[in-house]
């Protein structure tokens, strides 16, 4: 037992890596009635850089750049009217809605509202908040971030045939070389050996 938990600390730290390094699924909204939806939330910390969406087999069919409208790209998304994500409130209780993508019809008085609705939420009713245009070359957001999709129109769309996820940078190569993927497979062999017993006939 002693062996086992740090391995299983240490895969648990790994796997977050690799979710770091990778992506976070979204839910498909058809288009839906109100005007505030969440759409996911982060496990792990995340290096946002667009939105993937992959077909049912799990390829890459189109990325989305941050802050761009996807039927400027030619893909099927349809996002109405803004993807924001929202970190949660910091040390000072303020917390902060970074705008993905917007509509050209998004107001800051509907993104507004939508913000106060998601603290709202989450009963984080003392909060305090900024609203800000994400960086367009990618940015770290932290664990326990949601994604929220917002309209004044009171119809509330965030949809694609495939599924989205929210993208990170490509995730590295791991070779046996590699301390984690070397420590897992050490353990394993240690597990399966000490498990092994021998029988005279």
């Amino acid at each position: 037992m002693k062996r086992i938990l740090p391995a299983v600390i240490a895969a648990l730290g790994f796997s977050c890596a690799i979710i770091n390094a990778q992506e976070q699924a979204l839910t498909n909204w058809p288009t839906q009635d109100g005007q505030n939806f969440q759409v996911g939330q982060l496990a792990c910390p995340l290096s946002v850089q667009g939105l993937n969406i992959r077909d049912s087999s799990g390829t890459l069919t189109n990325s989305i750049p941050l802050l761009t409208d996807p039927a400027s790209i030619n893909a099927t998304t349809q996002i109405g009217d803004t993807l924001y994500a929202l970190v949660p409130p910091d040390g000072t209780n303020q917390a902060t809605a970074v705008i993905m993508y917007h509509a050209a019809s998004s107001t800051s008085e509907e993104v507004n509202n939508a913000v106060q609705d998601a603290l709202k939420h989450n009963n984080w009713f003392d909060a305090t908040f900024v609203v800000r245009n994400i960086n367009q070359t990618g940015e770290l957001l932290p664990a326990g971030t949601e994604f929220w999709v917002c309209s004044s129109s009171g119809f509330v769309t965030f949809t694609d045939s495939g599924a989205i996820s929210v993208a990170g940078p490509p995730a590295p190569v791991a070779g046996i070389s590699d301390p984690g993927i070397a420590s897992l497979l050490s353990l394993s062999n240690t597990t399966t050996n000490s498990n092994t017993t021998t029988t005279t006939p």
